[in-house]
């Protein structure tokens, strides 16, 4: 008797020093991308899982899921309503699943430099941050995609050379739709998960991608023209469900804002860097950079591209949202000159 009395004693006092994560099971944040493993998004992603394990004391722990295993971006917010995962690194087209007006940011010819991107990102944070959190999303930070080109497998020098190709447009988005059908196309919508297939069986033979995008999909494989002329910025953003967050305590909701804001800064910066290493990547493996300056050419181009704009005025955002972001962006330049 006495025996047990000292056994529930020592076990007891244990229980009482040890931290809290040691008390109880951790929480577990489930978190998918379509990046695959090695790149610097999830070499990013597992620094921050790390990190904040650590500074937790185990209390959150990430388990992650890379490379699309979840899905594509369709599939992961389907499995984040029945909260099979909580958390995800999304592209535009993801976003605008659950707010379509975010989209404006990613319509053709709307940014021209990183500069313009970071000051309109900054400014409507808190009010997308507003409309996510409507929707059962805590918005934890801006991403990007980058600067978006078109690869080909033959070279596109001129708005009509594109009407001859097989084009991929990525399936169910409205502003690939709107932008490629104002330039008279007609595309080829896939998921993001069987481009490098289609690819390889002749099913299309050109896409669009930022350059490092193209190395880790490995689409670059299977081209061999890039044109120089970006035809639009691709926003991303880091999403947990709310269920999950709001079912976490102040002090661990306050340390993913904070490690998620770190990280994501530091991983645009680096995301910018990688792109334009990729350039240099893809020119050592054959691919040939199409360059696009005669201003006639540069205008058609984005003539074209700019009539979707008002084809998307209230149905995918308002004319006053999109007013909005234009005269952000002319704030922008004047605060540069």
């Amino acid at each position: 008797m006495k025996k047990c009395l000292i056994t529930n004693l020592v076990f007891a006092l244990v229980i009482g020093i040890l931290p809290a994560s040691y008390a109880k099971d951790a929480y577990i944040l489930k978190f998918a991308t379509l990046a695959p493993e090695g790149t610097s998004w999830m070499n990013t992603m597992r620094e921050l899982g790390a990190e904040v394990e650590k500074e937790s004391q185990g209390r959150i722990k990430f388990r992650f899921y890379p490379g699309g295993v979840m899905g594509d971006e369709l599939d992961v917010l389907r499995k984040m309503r029945i909260n099979q995962i909580n958390g995800a690194g999304f592209s535009g087209q993801g976003l605008g699943e659950i707010v379509p007006e975010v989209r404006v940011m990613d319509i053709p010819y709307l940014f021209e430099d990183y500069r313009q991107v970071d000051y309109v990102h900054n400014e409507l944070f808190d009010y997308f941050a507003q409309k996510f959190s409507e929707k059962g999303y805590e918005l934890m930070g801006w991403s990007e995609v980058g600067f978006v080109y078109i690869f080909s497998k033959t070279p596109i020098e001129k708005l009509d050379d594109i009407k001859n190709v097989k084009l991929w447009s990525w399936q169910g988005d409205p502003i690939a739709k709107e932008a490629f059908t104002s330039m008279g196309l007609t595309t080829i919508p896939l998921p993001v998960t069987d481009v490098l297939t289609s690819l390889q069986v002749g099913m299309i033979d050109s896409v669009y991608s930022p350059p490092i995008g193209a190395i880790a999909l490995q689409w670059f494989t299977r081209v061999n023209y890039m044109v120089s002329l970006p035809i639009t910025h691709a926003s991303g953003a880091v999403l947990i469900s709310k269920k999950f967050y709001d079912g976490l305590p102040p002090d661990l909701q306050e340390l993913l804002k904070q490690k998620f804001n770190k990280h994501l800064v530091s991983l645009v910066k680096q995301s910018r860097e990688d792109n334009k290493l990729s350039v240099e990547t893809l020119k050592k493996n054959g691919i040939t950079i199409t360059e696009i300056t005669d201003p006639n050419r540069i205008k058609e181009f984005s003539d074209a591209c700019k009539n979707s704009w008002h084809s998307l005025i209230n149905k995918q955002f308002s004319k006053e949202l999109l007013d909005k972001i234009l005269s952000l962006i002319e704030k922008a330049n004047e605060e540069h000159q």
